[in-house]
């Protein structure tokens, strides 16, 4: 989906300099040069965006921009003048919903900017929508919280087991860490070069370097499995509350530390704010053990999405709950289901469980939880908050041909 842009201006060559700009960037847009073409245009096509030249707005201004917030609630409104117009437009930012101002005379960056800007965003609220409209379909019951330590006792333990062994062996044995690092050394003693005259053994430079890396590698592995275990003997429950703006400011500390991991595939988080209504709200959070469950989701969202993909991060107050939803397109799996539906849904949540056995090694280091473990201790973190998760698919109806999109919800109860 790519924006569909009204520019409304009844001056030919200023309107040019816009399309031309637009044009550029592979968006498309049409020119209204009146007020009745103007509305023409609007019943007859979908547009995202319309930038209104400020001697377009007709006399009566807070009727014009009235009719279009009650008709095209949806429509992200741009006001394009000069600095002496401008005691005259700033009356309808805060009235009409009008989102941004393009100073004139037109800069191509600027407006490029602020285009992008003010597309995601228009595509954060339909998400929001779409997202509200899928649950409301899915209509099931919250899945209960699932304490993986018991599964490791009785008739699942078998299971278990057999899960263990194998996502170890891919774990440890398979792409970076401890297997690249075994084969490695074995090259090394078969490579290097004794120098009997000085009793030392010469090793090539790159040689050197690979060992290096895996080593960090290995070592990273380790810190993992450190942290892992410490959140899997932890019993105690969260007590502390922050206000709820912290979770806020955790979530977007998190995009940032990972613009790295973001670049890997020229991936993009789009990020919505905070619903009103929070002011006075707190809800239980260990700010550690948050950052981890944030990263994880993220990461995890990274993985499984791929080249050019958007992610979405969207929070929503829902009678005394705070939710956080993370939304990154869903993909055909080897066994032919797509995204996390059905059996999924709870398997994934268990110790050692993966729908795919590849491992993507170019994560590994913004990763705190591995082995196949990092959606059960995130779930152990949402326990010890008396907090839920959830993971499925749904419908994504934004777009045409109705992609799928997995959804995870982090719902935290609120305290006034």
């Amino acid at each position: 989906m790519i924006p569909h842009i009204l520019i409304f201006d009844p001056s030919r060559p200023s309107a040019e300099i816009i399309l031309k700009c637009i044009e550029a960037e592979n968006y498309t847009a049409e020119h209204a040069i009146n007020e009745t073409s103007f509305w023409e245009l609007l019943t007859e096509k979908r547009f995202s965006i319309s930038i209104i030249e400020s001697t377009s707005i007709p006399e009566n201004g807070d009727a014009f921009f009235g009719k279009l917030k009650q008709n095209y609630p949806d429509l992200m409104i741009l006001l394009t003048a000069d600095d002496s117009a401008w005691s005259h437009v700033s009356q309808y930012f805060n009235q009409h919903r009008v989102y941004d101002f393009i100073p004139k005379p037109i800069q191509k960056e600027k407006l490029k900017i602020v285009i992008e800007r003010t597309f995601d965003f228009f595509t954060l609220k339909q998400k929001a929508e779409t997202v509200k409209e899928g649950e409301n379909l899915l209509f099931r019951k919250m899945i209960e919280i699932f304490d993986w330590k018991k599964s490791l006792t009785g008739k699942e333990s078998e299971n278990i087991a057999g899960h263990l062994i194998h996502q170890m062996n891919i774990s440890l044995f398979q792409g970076s860490g401890i297997g690249t690092l075994m084969s490695v050394v074995s090259v090394l003693l078969s490579k290097s070069k004794l120098d009997e005259s000085n009793s030392t053994y010469h090793i090539n430079k790159n040689l050197f370097e690979l060992i290096q890396e895996s080593y960090e590698a290995a070592r990273g592995m380790i810190d993992s499995m450190t942290i892992s275990q410490t959140i899997i003997d932890d019993s105690i429950d969260v007590e502390n509350f922050l206000p709820a703006q912290t979770l806020f400011e955790i979530t977007n500390e998190e995009i940032v530390n990972l613009g790295e991991a973001l670049s890997l595939k020229n991936q993009k988080i789009s990020a919505s704010g905070l619903p009103s209504g929070l002011s006075n709200s707190s809800l239980r959070c260990n700010p550690e053990k948050m950052k981890n469950v944030v990263r994880e989701l993220l990461v995890n969202a990274m993985k499984y999405s791929r080249e050019n993909d958007i992610i979405y991060i969207i929070f929503f107050l829902k009678e005394n709950f705070l939710e956080l939803k993370i939304l990154n397109p869903a993909y055909e799996n080897p066994d032919g289901s797509v995204g996390v539906t059905g059996k999924h849904e709870q398997l994934v949540f268990e110790p050692f469980y993966r729908i795919s056995s590849v491992v993507d090694d170019n994560y590994a280091k913004y990763e705190q939880f591995r082995f196949g473990l990092g959606l059960s201790l995130v779930r152990k973190i949402m326990e010890q908050h008396n907090a839920n998760i959830e993971i499925y698919t749904i419908e994504n109806n934004i777009r045409e041909n109705k992609a799928n999109e997995v959804c995870i919800t982090l719902r935290f109860p609120l305290k006034r």
